[in-house]
């Protein structure tokens, strides 16, 4: 059963605070007439970044995803609500360098915001070589497309990326640095981090209200573990503020208040739940799992942040990045990734992101296809 999205109300109750960023009328008058391109616009943030852009009245807005459902579903909600935005919807992978010039052909962008990414922390452990093709190699894709065409850049990042401990953060600030090592003079990229988005599609907050609707015990993976929380309004008036305030190559990390025990997110979820009629199962504890930390945290060894002029944001003084190392990377990478060689990935990544050592999970699935048994028949198993 699919849980009903939650309204302002039930979203203030978990976070245990008010929902705070909007956009300004400013920021709404810079997308007035202009044209704009969303890789990942099917997801919980490509989606909320799709609705709000065409809200104030963009010329153009394309939508980039490779999944045909949600990709219908936001184009058509887009097209019913905003008739007047000319909506260019692109099938298109950004793995693959010839779906990527060909929406930006069709869209002519003046921006782009990258959305697209394996975010979830357990697949990207078991599956490195996919993880990176996207996370990676596709942000390089896209960002090199940007530079080309002089558009402008806001890479979505995440909370992960700082002292990573697993493979999605690792990919995430190998990311963060592909898209920073292509800046120019011509050329401004930024890049957004920020933390778990509340009652995105395949969140923690959609998790357990769907075990609850479905009478099973929440699975937790630590009641004390922490996490950063925020509404997709909030991250999309931040990540629109963090571009439109940049003026250089930089990287931003969102104010997302104090961290939430899971614990009492459960509890909110249960309480919240039994007032809408549903009978709580109960909690089931699972322990963390590989890759995923206890705390989260935004603090970052590799970078120094100060205030922004936003208050509600925080900059770097972002040392400057090599392009020729950088490139050597993703040459590596490439190799790998066209072999879907997992162990090649992992190490690729690990010997290119300063202080990351991969889970034991993620070493033995990468490892897995050279210590498995052959039949004895020779045929394949």
């Amino acid at each position: 059963m699919i849980a009903a999205p939650l309204d302002a109300a039930a979203l203030t109750a978990l976070l245990g605070r008010a929902v705070r960023a909007r956009l300004t009328p400013a920021d709404r008058r810079a997308f007035h007439g202009r044209r704009v391109l969303i890789t990942g616009a099917g997801g919980s943030i490509g989606s909320e970044l799709a609705r709000t852009i065409a809200e104030c009245g963009p010329q153009r807005i394309g939508l980039l995803d490779h999944s045909e459902y949600h990709l219908v579903q936001i184009e058509r909600e887009v097209r019913a609500r905003w008739p007047e935005v000319d909506v260019v919807a692109c099938l298109a992978d950004v793995t693959r360098e010839a779906h990527i010039q060909k929406a930006f052909r069709r869209v002519d962008p003046d921006a782009v915001y990258h959305a697209a990414a394996c975010k979830h922390v357990t697949v990207a452990e078991r599956e490195v070589a996919v993880a990176a093709d996207v996370n990676i190699i596709g942000t390089a894709i896209v960002a090199q497309a940007a530079a080309d065409a002089g558009t402008r850049f806001v890479l979505i990042s995440s909370d992960k990326a700082a002292a990573p401990e697993s493979v999605m953060g690792a990919t995430k600030r190998l990311a963060e640095l592909v898209t920073l090592s292509r800046a120019s003079a011509r050329f401004r990229p930024v890049v957004v981090r920020f933390g778990n988005v509340l009652g995105s599609s395949g969140s923690v907050v959609e998790v357990m209200r769907g075990c609850i609707h479905a009478g099973r015990p929440i699975p937790i993976t630590d009641p004390d573990a922490t996490r950063y929380f925020m509404t997709a309004g909030e991250a999309v008036a931040l990540v629109v503020r963090a571009d439109r305030i940049a003026t250089s190559a930089e990287t931003f990390w969102l104010d997302m208040g104090e961290p939430v025990r899971v614990g009492d997110l459960a509890d909110r979820v249960i309480e919240m739940e039994q007032a809408a009629g549903h009978t709580s199962p109960g909690v089931s504890i699972i322990g963390l799992g590989p890759g995923e930390k206890r705390h989260e945290q935004l603090e970052d060894p590799c970078l120094v942040f100060r205030r922004a002029t936003d208050p509600r944001l925080w900059c770097a003084d972002q040392q400057a990045v090599d392009r020729v190392e950088i490139d050597r990377m993703l040459l590596r990478l490439r190799r790998a990734v066209r072999q879907a060689d997992d162990a090649a990935a992992l190490g690729v990544i690990t010997t290119s992101v300063a202080g990351f050592r991969p889970s034991a999970a993620a070493r033995h699935g990468a490892t897995w296809p050279s210590t498995r048994r052959a039949p004895r028949d020779g045929r394949a198993a």
